[in-house]
Parts: structure tokens; C-alpha cells; sequence
């Protein structure tokens, strides 16, 4: 992600966390050596206008959307960045997951506010759709957090899509001179466990799994440390982030979708609902063995 080609882009609205963002997608795009560029989407009114004597609500609505970019344009100037900012006005989704592909966007950034303990349980319908729909790697930044590369996080369940996050986890772990903690976390019913030895032979699997990764590393130069943990995959994920202090989770998904079942209660879903860290949602690889990058 971070040695090929070259621009970002950053979704951002009025809120603080699409600020907090925004400030991490500069500090990226220079350590990249990437092109950002960033969007704003004013929500299409479909009330009746009429009703409530609005003559030109899009316009009106657009107000702070325009000037959350202009603010990003301004604090961009101030560093002596440049950013080139782009306004919408359609659905959030569709309208950001089209301007990436138009961009040839490698990394779509996007910020997440803070949630009380019950908000929390699932993400909020957009984040889900353009998670789903995104033709690049999505990283979601937690309201007030920074993105930083020295501990991340790989899940790696052994499904191909979460070997290609692995491989991303030691791209970056590569550039930025940090280490990789490869996890698996078997969520199998005890009775299960027991009965067929479901767990034992669960344990080989993943073990081999995470060698894989471990070797990749070793080849790379890069400090890889693998572990297996029991229960929820979710919680185990959080939990783990929580207690090895990491910095960043990386984890798998599909790639295009035109429908959420795949992201909407999935493992990406409830971990990104969950925790604090910054997550780099690594998408499927393309048609000729190539994942668009950065």
C-alpha cells in the first residue's frame, strides 16, 4: 500500500471525527508520497420542499459541506499540502464509493465518531455500504486517534482474504520499521471441541496459517509474533488489541458487493464497532492478481 501509486481519498463532513481524520489522511498522503484528494456528500433532500417553504434546500444543506472542505483546503494550505477537494450532493455511499473509482483511489480513508456503549453495536449504515462497495482498501480512524504503523494487528482465519491482509500487515510493517502480531481466534462450540476433536485439529490448521505469515516475515526482515486464542473472534481481536498495546488492526474482507450481508454482523463489522484503534480494511485482489494501492 504504501510504495505504489497514489492518491487517497479521504471522505470528510461537518462532524469532529471527519476533521480528526482528514489530519491523519495528511500526514499519510506525505509519508506515502500520495495525492489526496477529498470528498464531501450533502444527503439529497426527498422531503417535500413545498411544505416547508425551502425553495433551495440542496444548496442550503450544502452549506457545511462545503465549508468542512474548505476548512480541509485551508489547514492543507497552512502545511504547505496541497489537497484537491471535491462536493456532492447525492447518497453518501454511492457518491464516495464512485469518485474512488474515478480517482483510481488505492486507500479510502474514513472517520468514525465516538459511541457510547450501546451506539456502539453496529457501525453506522454508510461506513457499512462503502466498506462493502469500496474498489480500494478502506481505513476507518476512530474519532480523536492517530495512525501509526509500529504494532498492527493482522487477523488471519486462513481464508485467502485474510492471508492477503497478513501480506498488507507486512507491506506496511516493511515501510515503517514496525512489527506484526499475527492472530487467530477459534470460535468453536465446547461440546464440538470434545466430541471430534474439532479443536485440535483447528489448532494445526491455524498454526500452519500463521507460520506462513511468520515466514513471510522472517523473509522480509520484519518481527512477526503469532498467537491462537479461544472464544468470539471479534472480542478475542479487541481484547488482544487492547492488552499488546497495538496500534492498528488489519483484517480481510471480500471485495465488491452490491449488498451489506457481507460486511453487515460480520467480524469487520463488530470489531470496527468496537474498538478504538484505526482498522485497514484490506480488500480482494483484482481480476489480474493486483490490489489497487496507494
Amino acid at each position: 500500500m504504501a510504495d505504489s501509486t497514489k492518491t487517497i481519498l479521504v471522505a470528510i463532513d461537518p462532524t469532529p471525527a471527519s476533521q480528526s481524520a482528514f489530519k491523519q489522511a495528511l500526514r499519510l498522503a506525505v509519508s506515502m508520497k500520495a495525492r489526496l484528494v477529498a470528498v464531501s456528500v450533502t444527503p439529497q433532500y426527498e422531503g417535500n420542499m413545498h411544505r416547508w417553504a425551502i425553495d433551495n434546500a440542496n444548496e442550503q444543506f450544502s452549506i457545511p459541506f462545503q465549508q468542512c472542505l474548505q476548512d480541509a483546503r485551508n489547514l492543507a494550505d497552512s502545511l504547505g499540502q496541497s489537497v484537491r477537494i471535491v462536493h456532492k450532493v447525492g447518497v453518501p455511499c454511492d457518491e464516495i464509493v464512485a469518485l474512488a473509482e474515478e480517482a483510481g483511489a488505492g486507500l479510502l480513508i474514513i472517520g468514525c465518531p465516538k459511541r457510547s456503549y450501546v451506539e456502539r453495536v453496529l457501525l453506522g449504515r454508510t461506513a457499512v455500504k462503502v466498506i462493502g462497495l469500496s474498489p480500494c482498501d478502506v481505513l476507518m480512524i476512530p474519532d480523536g486517534s492517530e495512525v501509526n504503523f509500529s504494532r498492527i494487528l493482522v487477523g488471519i482465519d486462513g481464508s485467502k482474504y485474510s492471508m492477503e491482509a497478513g501480506q498488507q500487515a507486512l507491506d506496511l510493517a516493511l515501510t515503517y520499521s514496525g512489527e506484526v502480531h499475527a492472530l487467530t481466534v477459534l470460535d468453536i462450540p465446547i461440546n464440538r471441541s470434545l466430541l471430534y476433536k474439532v479443536l485440535d485439529e483447528a489448532r494445526r490448521k491455524s498454526f500452519t496459517y500463521l507460520q506462513t505469515i511468520a515466514e513471510q516475515g522472517e523473509k522480509l526482515g520484519v518481527p512477526v509474533v503469532t498467537a491462537i486464542r479461544e472464544g468470539s473472534s471479534y472480542e478475542g481481536i479487541v481484547q488482544y488489541g487492547e492488552e499488546q498495546a497495538m496500534q492498528l488492526i488489519v483484517l480481510g474482507t471480500f471485495g465488491h458487493t452490491a449488498l451489506t450481508r457481507i460486511l453487515l454482523g460480520s467480524v469487520v463489522e463488530r470489531v470496527a464497532a468496537l474498538s478504538p484503534l484505526p482498522i485497514l480494511v484490506v480488500k480482494k485482489l483484482g481480476s489480474n492478481g493486483v490490489r489497487n494501492s496507494v
